[in-house]
């Protein structure tokens, strides 16, 4: 078991964390970390913010962030490997970096490092090869591995195995973002009925952004960014969980639904890694009209998060027409799970099984090299 720790308390993705890792068999938490708020309370003496009802938690008392050398004195005396980092950006400069540096594994969700050259912006099932850029981190055994924006990863996730097999001129993509994926505040807000703005300032670029990051190849040694002449539009919706994104793909020749179907059902049953307790077929195929609250749940036919690690752990597609050079299709997914948690407990399964971090906190280079 690999002692671990959280960044957040009280937030939704700090939560899935606790859910999702409870009944890990080898992720293990001791220690979190939260606002004043929420600082030496226990985990179940705090308002629990998910849906499902509360597992069984750990008897763990919040710790503060207000002294970061007392934290990192803690955090190494508990024997902590990796920490999963979901606080807010302003807080995640602050500090992540310096957590790297004391030999910790940060696993971010912020905003503020997916960019960094020498930072890797990882989905495990997408573009597992970035994580050799760790090799240009200088923080000893210690590094900073950034997760993609939560909408990112259903459409890179869709969009992977059709650049692996054919030639793509554009991409369109219009979104529709739930409440939750603005954060517990903003869900409390849509339950309460207050108004709320379909805007998401700065979203549409960010999306690009990072798929074009994540979805980038190594050439003479460098990774360059993919550039998917990508127009984006991203609305928020009045629903309290799953993102769905309308994408249109323009192809240089014309195509069937055959050969895409082809493609993401051989990549579906690739991208399952049977060394790993969350992984699973990453595509579930939907006939007929997707329903966000029905199909955001694919993987798994249980609902049950801290029982079952596959459960949302799939993304859905459907209503796919293909036409000439162009295809349409419809992808939803769990942002909180899948997009966040879920995605974040995958990647550190997959740096322990890779042997890129060992039992002792090392950062194995011949590890590294072995996905180059």
């Amino acid at each position: 078991m690999v002692n671990c720790a959280i960044l957040g308390s009280r937030g939704l993705v700090a939560q899935r964390y606790l859910q999702r890792m409870v009944n890990h068999s080898w992720l293990n938490p001791v220690s979190v970390i939260g606002s004043s708020s929420t600082v030496g309370l226990k985990i179940s003496e705090l308002p629990w913010s998910l849906d499902e009802a509360r597992p069984k938690l750990p008897d763990i008392v919040v710790k503060d962030l207000v002294d970061i050398d007392q934290l990192i004195f803690e955090l190494k005396a508990e024997n902590v490997q990796i920490i999963f980092s979901a606080i807010p950006d302003d807080v995640a400069i602050r500090v992540e970096k310096r957590l790297a540096r004391e030999g910790f594994v940060v696993i971010s969700h912020a905003l503020a490092h997916r960019m960094d050259s020498d930072v890797p912006l990882v989905i495990p099932t997408v573009n597992s090869d970035h994580l050799t850029i760790l090799e240009s981190q200088n923080y000893g055994t210690g590094y900073l591995i950034s997760c993609s924006n939560c909408m990112v990863v259903p459409v890179a996730l869709t969009l992977h195995p059709l650049i692996s097999h054919f030639d793509l001129l554009s991409v369109n993509i219009v979104t529709e973002q739930s409440l939750s994926g603005g954060g517990r505040g903003l869900l409390t807000k849509g339950r309460m009925g207050m108004p709320i703005n379909s805007a998401i300032p700065g979203e549409s670029e960010s999306v690009v952004r990072e798929l074009n990051k994540i979805l980038g190849k190594k050439y003479d040694g460098i990774f360059q960014e993919a550039n998917l002449g990508s127009k984006v539009w991203c609305s928020r919706v009045n629903r309290e969980y799953g993102h769905l994104a309308s994408i249109e793909v323009e192809f240089v020749n014309e195509i069937s639904a055959h050969e895409v179907i082809e493609a993401w059902q051989k990549y579906s049953c690739e991208s399952f890694d049977p060394r790993l307790p969350s992984s699973t077929n990453i595509i579930n195929f939907v006939d007929g009209k997707l329903d966000v609250e029905e199909h955001r749940w694919s993987g798994s036919e249980s609902r049950n998060p801290s029982q079952n690690l596959s459960v949302a752990m799939a993304v859905s597609i459907g209503e796919i027409e293909v036409a000439g050079k162009k295809l349409r299709f419809k992808v939803v997914s769990d942002n909180t799970i899948l997009g966040a948690a879920g995605y974040g407990v995958l990647l550190a399964e997959l740096i322990l099984a890779d042997g890129i971090l060992d039992d002792s906190n090392n950062l194995m280079n011949s590890s590294l090299q072995d996905i180059n």
